[in-house]
């Protein structure tokens, strides 16, 4: 059941929490008090700050219910800052520290929603029913006395001055709340047909703040119709997508030292437009960021070290269904070198055999048409009959093939918004403004995005627990 929405007439409070998605339910849960560090619910006690959830649309929990195709992939089981882009790492990493992917795990089993968890990780409700994981959290709302107000569109947040203790928060409906204190959760600009239209990025510039300028992120690429997978719509397969400068070169692409501008390693599915899925997700967002800077780059695909060898992808590679999530960054293997690429086709691609039907046995035969004859060889041309020039052909085709990235999905596809207030500006502990008191920030806010697979959510918890709990902690303000 959603909890009761309270038109309360007293339009002040200790705390108020304007947004109602996961990261907003979680801080108001945690200001009230009501759960511990490690995820276990707590008594209510007398003396709880008083806490006021707003929400702009009168539907609750939009994004939760979307998330993970209707599952809501919750968590991970494996969460670390290594799985995050934000300006800080050390301060991503205490956070999640302080409201770990274990607790998380423990606040929804121990009221009532039992979990369960797939290949790399991911962490989804036993019932596969993303409105579970919100119902949760509505009912934790209801059971602390947490007010919700909704549909309240918020469209200012004024501080106290000198002269006022509060701040005033205006809604659009011409009244106004007076907290002592202000968690701000209400998302980026992804999914706008949630509620998430930007408005906490605006207030949080016109404050004071230096904003990371928002771009979407965990969003399908656009490729070029005459690039290699153009025609291939439907067929999913096993990469590592490399973005790097247009002047690098293979070699480069392939040394241990070099460190390119994303890199992702999963399962990617071939669109219309170009391609979506894991892989092709994680590397959105810096994708993204390129084109809007101007800056000359390369996606590359590499569709040979993870079907080739006994590596990471191993486990995965027979299976039906993919997993829904890439590996670990530190495990997304770099390109094979020329010399390496040539000893492991020399053992496992038979020389008396044609190329297209040698490396039938590894990768999808449309597949490697594509990029055989896009790279200028012959599909029907024996493996024997491959000179040093087709050779390097070859490895070019198969590990470092230019996919031709012309640009990414909008707002409307994209699941998460990269950019936000920079953890530098917020205290590391509290999430508090360091420019404007009394403010905490958490969610999509905040300049921290993760991978495919649980992270954001993960965040929305870790983030939204410590500015609950670092604005019930905070000294109230004298009346």
């Amino acid at each position: 059941m959603i909890p009761a929405i309270k038109n309360r007439q007293q339009r002040s409070c200790d705390v108020l929490v304007v947004g109602a998605g996961a990261a907003g339910m979680f801080a108001a849960l945690a200001a009230r008090g009501v759960l511990d560090a490690k995820g276990q619910p707590q008594p209510l006690i007398d003396a709880a700050p008083d806490v006021v959830l707003l929400n702009n649309e009168a539907r609750l929990g939009l994004k939760i219910l979307v998330s993970g195709g209707g599952r809501c992939n919750l968590t991970n089981a494996r969460v670390d800052e290594a799985d995050y882009e934000s300006d800080n790492a050390r301060v991503v990493k205490g956070l999640l520290r302080g409201f770990p992917a274990d607790a998380a795990r423990t606040f929804f089993t121990t009221r009532g929603c039992p979990l369960h968890e797939e290949d790399l990780g991911k962490v989804f409700p036993q019932s596969n029913t993303a409105r579970d994981v919100l119902q949760v959290l509505l009912d934790a709302v209801t059971a602390a006395g947490i007010a919700l107000v909704v549909p309240a569109e918020v469209t200012r947040l004024e501080p106290p001055t000198t002269t006022a203790a509060r701040w005033v928060v205006q809604l659009a409906d011409g009244s106004a709340w007076q907290p002592r204190r202000v968690v701000l959760a209400t998302g980026g600009r992804s999914l706008p047909k949630t509620g998430s239209r930007g408005f906490g990025l605006e207030e949080l510039a016109r404050l004071g703040h230096t904003i990371e300028p928002s771009l979407l992120a965990l969003t399908p690429l656009h490729l070029s119709s005459a690039g290699p997978l153009a025609g291939l719509a439907g067929l999913t397969v096993p990469a590592v997508l490399t973005l790097a400068p247009r002047a690098i070169q293979s070699e480069q692409l392939s040394g241990a030292r070099y460190r390119p501008l994303a890199r992702s390693a999963g399962s990617l599915l071939v669109t219309h437009k170009g391609a979506t899925g894991p892989a092709p997700f994680d590397v959105s967002g810096a994708c993204g960021r390129a084109l809007r800077a101007g800056e000359d780059v390369v996606l590359r695909g590499d569709f040979w070290s993870l079907v080739a060898d006994s590596g990471p992808w191993a486990p995965f590679r027979n299976l039906d269904k993919q997993p829904g999530a890439s590996l670990p960054p530190a495990q997304a293997p770099r390109a094979p070198s020329l010399d390496i690429f040539v000893a492991q086709t020399k053992a496992l691609l038979p020389g008396e055999r044609a190329l297209a039907g040698a490396l039938g046995t590894w990768l999808p035969r449309a597949l490697t048409d594509a990029l055989l004859r896009k790279a200028g060889l012959d599909p029907a041309l024996k493996i024997k009959q491959l000179d040093a020039r087709g050779q390097r052909q070859l490895h070019l085709a198969l590990t470092q093939v230019d996919l031709g990235l012309v640009g990414t999905g909008g707002y409307e596809k994209a699941e998460v918004t990269a950019g936000g207030v920079l953890l530098g500006e917020l205290d590391r502990r509290s999430l508090e403004s360091l420019r404007v008191a009394g403010l905490h920030c958490c969610g999509e806010v905040v300049n921290v995005t993760g991978r495919l697979g649980g992270f954001n959510f993960q965040w929305a918890w870790s983030s939204g627990y410590a500015a609950g709990r670092g604005a019930a902690a905070a000294p109230l303000s004298p009346i």
